[in-house]
């Protein structure tokens, strides 16, 4: 796995230099580019899905009438020299994109000249200079086994999703037919799905911060948030975090359903694309699926003020709870996950709005836990979620309505075994709830 290669420890490197983190798409492009040719020596990697897997851009891509792959490669190219003759002047590997090709190429520096042995140091000589390489603490080993982890998952995205790309044409009379899930894939432009963005989770965790959207989508994000940490080896472990683009297992099983999901009702697949790559406007003329809490997807912040449950964190413990802003009779005012013996209750919340410019819609998937997530997807995904719906809200709601819900999971030895809807409600258009 490119994990475990040190090819792969460059790549990081790299990707976390002054040079990429301040150019997020060639950040991406050069991510994507070494995790393919790693994982596939043989690959020959197109410009098309370059510009849909790296740049988030639509299936309907077309590099004939679109150069940005063209530009941004060319763009790479002058980084990555940059990078070798500045921070990385002394690695003894290069890398390097050939021109008319967009293949990576991992090449010995020519003439390295390595520096002699150190002279073992004696029992009573002085202690190391203060620029010596110090061993890390616990908690910086933890956050890079974090990043390994989300890295490895990265890997099996790009590698086990279907592309986003175009389905061989369905015959209509075969496509299927569902009220609820022909809201977001019955149509000429499919939703998107939306992972989390695990690496901004383990900030605002590790920092007990709550990033707002206008935070993050700052032009000062996050250096600003990291400039502040007067901790050296924390702000540098987090610095080299806030540079990764990484989801978590339990979207990727949820997003990999929906993709399937989404070819049974038309010729396009709907494609998946990270939290960091939209924009407002996107949110005004599209349809989403959103996976995540506002810790993860912070354009769920857009939608808050229309709902009655929303995710806090108490300030004490730094455990998260559901509360119910106006609760119902016989209902909590908070929905507290619980552990016993090796098991554990806990919740997520399902909510369906109208996007920005009431023209298509935004579903909401945000559990408190992976198993809670898993088991929301599980719910929306399955068969029957239409018909539940219907027997619940009425058939009307199912087909032009919007709603909420609160779902009770419980999991044993962190897998989901069963869930039920404890509450929910109908939003109405003026995004008061009932």
């Amino acid at each position: 796995m490119a994990e475990n290669d040190g090819r792969w420890a460059l790549v990081l490197r790299i990707a976390a230099s002054r040079q990429f983190t301040k150019a997020p798409q060639l950040h991406d492009i050069l991510i994507y580019l070494c995790q393919r040719v790693l994982a596939d020596p043989a690959a020959s990697i197109k410009e098309y899905e370059i510009g849909c897997n790296a740049l988030g851009r639509k299936p309907d891509f077309n590099p004939n009438e679109d150069n940005i792959v063209r530009v941004q490669i060319s763009h790479l190219r002058k980084k990555l020299d940059e990078y070798f003759a500045t921070v990385g002047k002394d690695e003894p590997l290069l890398i390097t994109v050939p021109k008319g090709a967009y293949v990576p190429h991992f090449e010995p520096r020519p003439e390295v000249v390595l520096a002699p042995e150190p002279t073992p140091a004696k029992a009573d000589s002085a202690p190391p200079a203060a620029g010596a390489r110090r061993r890390p603490t616990p908690w910086v080993l933890l956050l890079s086994i974090s990043t390994c982890l989300l890295a490895a998952t990265c890997l099996y995205l790009a590698l086990h999703l279907p592309a986003a790309r175009p389905n061989p044409p369905i015959v209509a009379e075969h496509a299927r037919q569902d009220p609820f899930w022909s809201r977001f894939f019955g149509t000429g432009q499919p939703a998107a799905i939306v992972v989390t963005d695990s690496c901004l989770v383990i900030l605002q965790d590790v920092l007990h911060t709550d990033l707002s959207l206008a935070e993050y989508l700052s032009r000062q994000y996050p250096e600003k948030l990291l400039n502040a940490v007067p901790d050296r080896d924390l702000r540098s472990a987090l610095q080299l975090i806030a540079g990764r683009q990484y989801t978590s297992l339990a979207d990727l099983n949820i997003a990999s359903k929906l993709v399937e999901l989404s070819g049974e009702f038309g010729p396009i697949r709907a494609p998946i694309r990270f939290a960091r790559h939209l924009n407002i406007r996107d949110f005004k003329t599209e349809s989403f699926v959103l996976i995540g809490s506002r810790r993860g997807v912070p354009w769920v912040q857009l939608f808050e003020s229309q709902v009655n449950f929303s995710f806090e964190e108490d300030a004490a413990t730094h455990r998260f709870h559901l509360r119910n802003k106006r609760p119902k009779p016989g209902e909590p005012a908070t929905y507290v996950p619980t552990e016993s013996g090796g098991s554990s209750e806990t919740y997520a919340y399902i909510a369906l709005l109208p996007n920005l410019g009431n023209s298509g819609s935004v579903l909401i998937l945000s559990g408190i836990t992976m198993e809670s997530s898993e088991a929301a997807g599980e719910l929306v995904a399955a068969k029957g979620f239409s018909q539940q719906l219907a027997r619940m809200l009425g058939p009307q709601a199912v087909r032009d309505r919007y709603f909420e819900i609160v779902l009770k999971t419980r999991a044993v030895a962190g897998a989901a075994r069963n869930s039920e809807i404890v509450t929910y409600r109908l939003i109405q258009p003026s995004g008061t709830s009932n």
